[in-house]
């Protein structure tokens, strides 16, 4: 199998699959290939938001103490590869097209054809993270928990981030609802780090969990938190009496901060090693703060309420007018998102060419108008982001995949 027939077997796949009630497909999977996922440990990561930025924190504190780590994590900004990686280096094209096809034969032994893109990218992930002996992985659920085929492990330690409203069609209506599905990989006897800052119903419900399985949930102390500066491009800060500092910045960002910073310790990493971990970790097109072509922007894949709410407490740093490259995603809450952002930003640009279930610019105009702001439209990406003016902030959000491809131009 090649590069090439690889991605278009996994394409063959639907996101989600055919709906699980269980996990025994993915079990059967894995026995077929000889059950990769025990072969290392694991650190088991949750939430609605701030998953990428913990399992990023921890992966960079891990490698600092000299650990070979795996991580696996989604969506992907460039490339598919970029959801496979091990100390921090993409899975060649070569080992993904090899392992895709054991994949292939093993699903096809198990005589399921349900199967989703993530089951079958998780799948490679673990055969490769074997194959490669890597001590640690790092894995990112996709979505929920409960019935997510990464749930098959019996992590060193679960992580739940923040909880709140997102893939309610599928976890549910409430808060309650959904931290059910994320407090299900809380395992017996496993410790479980949670954020700090729960809304009192999810809070409830992972206690209520921990305590039928026997384990005490880690929750990071808040006052013992205090910021020594911040701005839109970093943070300095103490926890626990110790000095850190972050390129990721935010108030949000400290909930994955000290969350990370729980983990790390439970794990038994030196402080110098998460320091310096902390220190080195960002992730692409989560307010990322970068300057091109003589302009200052914020690329951020925000697409649910909590999610902007975060960008917009960012954005409110910087002293200069905003201007906002919008683009949203017809399958999410893209309504409540603008309700959130428009408000808060000067000057408004939107886009719909870079998805093609992405809401039309028209329609997006139109919900501007409720609000009485004035937008402006952009037939592409490009010509949007040409709209930024040089003594403007660029706010590039709304979607991973909006963000993802704004970050490839402008830095080209």
């Amino acid at each position: 199998m090649t590069y090439d027939e690889a991605l278009e077997y996994i394409g063959g796949f639907t996101r989600s699959g055919s709906p699980m009630n269980g996990l025994v497909r993915f079990v059967i999977l894995m026995k077929e290939l000889g059950d990769p996922q025990n072969n290392f440990k694991t650190v088991h990561v949750a939430g609605t938001n701030g998953k990428g930025s913990v399992c990023e924190y921890v992966c960079c504190a891990l490698r600092e103490s000299g650990k070979r780590v795996g991580r696996f994590t989604s969506p992907y900004i460039s490339c598919i590869e970029e959801r496979i990686q091990i100390n921090g280096k993409n899975i060649s094209r070569e080992a993904f097209a090899l392992l895709c096809e054991k994949v292939k034969a093993a699903a096809d032994r198990t005589g399921f054809d349900g199967y989703s893109q993530f089951e079958m990218l998780c799948a490679i992930g673990m055969l490769y993270f074997s194959m490669e002996e890597t001590e640690y992985v790092v894995l990112e659920v996709g979505i929920g928990g409960a019935l997510d085929c990464t749930n098959i492990v019996t992590p060193e330690i679960s992580v739940i981030t923040s909880i709140g409203l997102d893939h309610t069609d599928l976890l549910g209506k409430t808060v309650e609802e959904i931290a059910a599905h994320k407090a299900g990989i809380i395992k017996p006897g496993v410790p479980c780090v949670c954020s700090y800052g729960q809304p009192e119903g999810a809070l409830k419900v992972i206690n209520d969990k921990c305590r039928e399985y026997g384990t005490t949930p880690i929750l990071p102390s808040e006052k013992r938190l205090a910021v020594l500066h911040m701005d839109i491009s970093d943070v300095f800060f103490t926890y626990k009496g110790h000095n850190y500092h972050g390129v990721m910045s935010g108030e949000h960002q400290l909930k994955n901060l000290t969350c990370a910073i729980e983990v790390c310790e439970a794990l038994g990493l030196k402080y110098g090693d998460i320091f310096s971990g902390i220190e080195k970790a960002k992730l692409a097109a989560r307010l990322e703060h970068i300057n091109a072509d003589g302009a200052e922007y914020i690329l951020d894949g925000a697409h649910n309420p909590p999610a902007i709410d975060a960008c917009v407490e960012l954005i409110k740093m910087s002293g200069k007018k905003k201007h906002a490259v919008i683009g949203m995603l017809s399958r999410k809450n893209w309504q409540d998102c603008l309700e959130k952002l428009l408000p808060n930003v000067d000057f408004v640009t939107f886009t719909d060419d870079f998805a093609p279930d992405a809401v039309t610019v028209g329609t997006l105009v139109k919900y501007a108008e409720k609000y009485g702001v004035k937008a402006q439209t952009a037939d592409t990406l490009a010509d949007a982001l040409g709209t930024v003016k040089n003594d403007e902030l660029g706010v590039v959000t709304g979607s991973l995949y909006l963000a993802g491809k704004a970050r490839k131009l402008l830095l080209s």
